[in-house]
């Protein structure tokens, strides 16, 4: 017999009995993983860019997020001028800076070096202004 003959039996028996593995109730799947295995062999260049372009996204989304968050500061900043200055404002808008407030707080907590020591006595007068015009009904 022949080293030939040898591999060629060999590969044959090696082939059925992966076959018969991978068929049968035991949870090993050899097909499986021989073609995940030889799938990232080939596209290794094509997953190393996805998770590049993956990471890009998510510093984007970041970048997203501290934008919309400083758009609120901003938004209760201003409202809280305008409350200091008498200026009067619905209980729609006053809903509307509170959602605002509920966001920004809890990107705050979520990212604890973002800076925030702006507006944490702003909200709170807000939210004494709110209660009062509650109790008062002295909204625009």
């Amino acid at each position: 017999m022949s080293l030939d003959e040898i591999l060629a039996r060999g590969g044959a028996a090696l082939t059925v009995i992966m076959t018969l593995v991978q068929i049968s109730p035991i949870k090993i799947y050899p097909w499986s993983w021989l073609a995940k295995a030889f799938g990232r062999a080939i596209n290794a260049e094509l997953i190393a860019k996805i998770d590049a372009l993956e990471k890009k996204v998510e510093k984007l989304h970041s970048r997203d997020g501290e934008k919309e968050a400083i758009d609120q500061r901003n938004r209760i900043l201003l409202f809280a001028d305008e409350a200091v200055r008498n200026i009067k404002h619905s209980e729609e808008h006053f809903n509307q800076i509170l959602r605002d407030i509920t966001e920004y707080e809890a990107f705050c907590n979520a990212h604890k070096d973002f800076e925030n020591e702006r507006v944490v006595l702003t909200c709170a007068r807000i939210k004494e202004i709110y209660k009062r015009c509650l109790e008062t009904g002295d909204f625009l």
